[in-house]
């Protein structure tokens, strides 16, 4: 990959201040707690559908999802990407989340940029 550039480090900066805006600086907190529980069958009984934690799991998972689809497409720098964030451990901490989720609606594709981002940063340590 080539060498980040000042347009790398706009977007990065742009990437951070969306998190920090929208709330995911709360999310992420959270998603580190002791509050969150990362087995799919006791994350529902804790925090069903239409919850608080549901929704924080999702917002999470949404914005992964968002950085998959921009890593996947070449948009942003990889090596900034993943000097910024360690994408494989939030991965391993919502994988099971994910799966769950997948199984449930049925779709093995849902959030499949953020696992993928996740497994290229793993493959690179």
């Amino acid at each position: 990959m080539a060498k980040p550039t000042y347009q790398d480090a706009t977007l990065l900066l742009q990437m951070a201040q969306w998190s920090a805006s929208s709330g995911l600086d709360e999310v992420r907190n959270w998603l580190w707690s002791d509050e969150f529980v990362p087995n799919y069958s006791e994350f529902r009984k804790k925090y069903p559908q239409g919850s608080e934690g549901n929704g924080k799991a999702h917002k999470i998972c949404g914005w992964m999802e968002t950085l998959g689809t921009l890593y996947k497409h070449k948009l942003i720098n990889e090596e900034l990407l993943f000097d910024w964030m360690a994408v494989d451990l939030v991965w391993e901490r919502l994988k099971d989340f994910v799966l769950g989720v997948r199984n449930e609606v049925g779709d093995e594709r849902m959030l499949e940029n953020f696992e993928a981002m996740a497994k290229a940063q793993k493959g690179k340590c």
